[in-house]
């Protein structure tokens, strides 16, 4: 079986979230190869950095993680002699992470961080070290990485340190078997002597440079934006489709109404438009006297749901940015003949970030379960208690309410900032940390949380519409269809968790939302590298008017597209 290439262009372009992490998940297919190009363009500017570092590191000249200590060692001068033992120290001793494995993916894009920084010329390491760890990506070979014990200042030093030692021949990591079919754990030496490499040797500062910096927390971020635009994408489905089942929307999707508040809300409002389009049942609970004003979880779906439209704009322009930083430390200028302690290592951007894609996804997971629970009472749907015919006898779906509900109480204790907390640490040097991975790792965890609580809400949102019996607008057909294909219609009590956590594999595999929905999320990785592709994409408020749109590009009318599916 032919590997399928994945060619990577390292340069000086922008890169952007989207492309990094559609690149970067692949390396979770076995039978994808990555082909690494190093630009000339780089070339020059790496050479000029490392003979600075080269030149300084013979010198009497102390100067930080070269020729001193790290950290609370920075005074004590290190002999010429021992600075490539110095550094391969630096590496063996900071690897000590604990806790689970961390994903191929967000250590592909580690790697992908870091070597993009380093190609920039600012940390001195020279393009033979960059060849060399390109070479060990291109075998497949990436280090297993404990997830927990970086603090996300002087970078992300422990993660880093895994991934570096795989490089030097030490530790474990995976790589895919000859055949392609899988990966397979091993030792470093051994991977490296079956993909025909060689240990790397490091330089002066090289291991410095290859542990500072923000790698870790800035792909735990993007990993959450990711998957947080997604899940933005299916909660507007199912709200639509719980709207339909309740007759709900009335007058809350007018144009009139959209066009006086934030953009998002109107962009939102647009998407469930585009859901009910063709519905017969938009008014059908106000006019049946139901409700005279339909309950907030319906009525400011907009409103919630452009909020965090709203969040994940933003932080994808700080992500944007922080992939384009440097984030070492020191940094080399060779052109002034100068090497500069900094602070660009600290994550507080990212940690912000994560926290507070958070706080925006909890969001969508508490509006979700209440429109669970609206979804069980007959008093406002007009539906049977609990979605079930034969009620009392049956019990129905009054468990996934309580499921959801559960789920969102976890979610809630996760909200707490971790940015907001410091704990000094190396005898208080470092007297103030960004706490960015723990940030990262508890927006996943809620991630995780939103996609089961709306895998709940697309069971019983399918279950209402099948009892309602009405025509189903076209696309939300087309959703419930697919709902179908992996729960059933539930017409009498029956062991519910095996259909609830095949939904939940669909969201969480791209399956559930209709193809148009992602495909343009694809393909906007597939057909360019170094940018989103670009489209023409017509203006809802202003009719007729297009707008030229990249990823984050913006229509005539100031509203962005996210995602490039709108």
């Amino acid at each position: 079986m032919m590997p399928r290439q994945t060619p990577v262009v390292l340069n000086s372009a922008p890169w952007d979230p989207l492309i990094l992490w559609m690149t970067a998940r692949r390396a979770l297919d076995s039978n994808v190869s990555f082909r690494l190009h190093l630009h000339e363009d780089c070339r020059g500017k790496m050479n000029a950095s490392a003979a600075l570092v080269q030149r300084l590191a013979t010198s009497q000249q102390p100067v930080y993680g070269v020729n001193t200590g790290f950290g609370d060692f920075a005074e004590r001068a290190i002999p010429q002699a021992s600075i490539e033992e110095l550094q391969v120290n630096l590496i063996r001793s900071h690897a000590c992470g604990i806790g689970e494995e961390v994903p191929r993916d967000l250590v592909m894009a580690m790697w992908l961080l870091r070597l993009r920084m380093l190609t920039r010329g600012y940390s001195g390491v020279r393009c033979e070290t960059v060849e060399a760890l390109m070479a060990m990506l291109e075998a497949g070979i990436l280090a297993y990485i404990p997830s927990r014990g970086s603090v996300g200042a002087s970078g992300d030093l422990h993660p880093s340190a895994h991934a570096t030692l795989a490089a030097l021949g030490e530790g474990e990591c995976t790589m895919p078997t000859p055949d392609g079919r899988r990966f397979e754990r091993l030792s470093a030496a051994e991977a490296l002597q079956r993909a025909g490499l060689k240990p790397l040797r490091l330089g002066a500062k090289e291991g410095l440079a290859l542990i500072n910096g923000t790698t870790y927390s800035t792909a735990l971020a993007v990993k959450v934006w990711f998957e947080g635009c997604k899940l933005l994408r299916l909660a507007d489905a199912v709200a639509a489709m719980t709207m339909e089942a309740i007759g709900g929307a009335g007058s809350i999707l007018d144009d009139r109404v959209l066009a006086l508040h934030h953009v998002e809300t109107d962009m939102v409002g647009s998407r469930l438009a585009s859901w009910l389009e063709g519905s017969t049942r938009l008014h059908a609970a106000r006019e049946s006297g139901r409700f005279i004003q339909a309950p907030y979880s319906l009525r400011c779906v907009p409103q919630v749901h452009g909020a965090v439209l709203c969040e994940l704009e933003q932080c994808y322009k700080v992500l944007k940015q922080e992939i384009g930083c440097v984030s070492d430390n020191p940094l080399v200028f060779a052109d002034d003949g100068e090497i500069l302690s900094c602070g660009n290592f600290h994550a507080i951007y990212v940690a912000r970030v994560s926290d507070r894609l958070a706080s925006a996804m909890a969001n969508l997971a508490t509006i979700s379960e209440r429109r669970v629970n609206l979804l069980m009472d007959d008093r406002i749907t007009g539906l049977p208690k609990f979605l079930v015919r034969d009620g009392g006898l049956n019990s129905g779906l009054m468990m996934l309410q309580t499921t959801a509900a559960a789920l969102v109480s976890e979610i809630k204790s996760y909200c707490m900032p971790s940015c907001v907390d410091s704990i000094p640490t190396n005898c208080h040097r470092k007297d103030h940390v960004s706490m960015a991975p723990g940030a990262g790792m508890k927006a996943l965890q809620i991630v995780t949380g939103l996609r089961q609580v709306l895998a709940v809400e697309a069971f019983c949102a399918g279950q209402a519409t099948d009892l309602v019996g009405a025509t189903m607008p076209p696309r939300l057909a087309t959703l419930h269809s697919r709902i179908r294909k992996v729960v059933p219609f539930i017409e009498a009590d029956c062991y519910m968790a095996p259909y609830l956590k095949a939904l939940d594999y669909a969201i969480e595999g791209d399956t559930l939302l209709p193809t148009e929905d992602l495909d343009r999320l694809q393909a906007s990785s597939e057909t360019c590298r170094a940018a989103a592709t670009t489209g023409v994409v017509e203006c809802r408020r202003r009719p007729g008017a297009s707008g030229h749109t990249s990823l984050m590009g913006h229509c005539p009318c100031g509203a962005s597209y996210l995602g490039r599916t709108s």
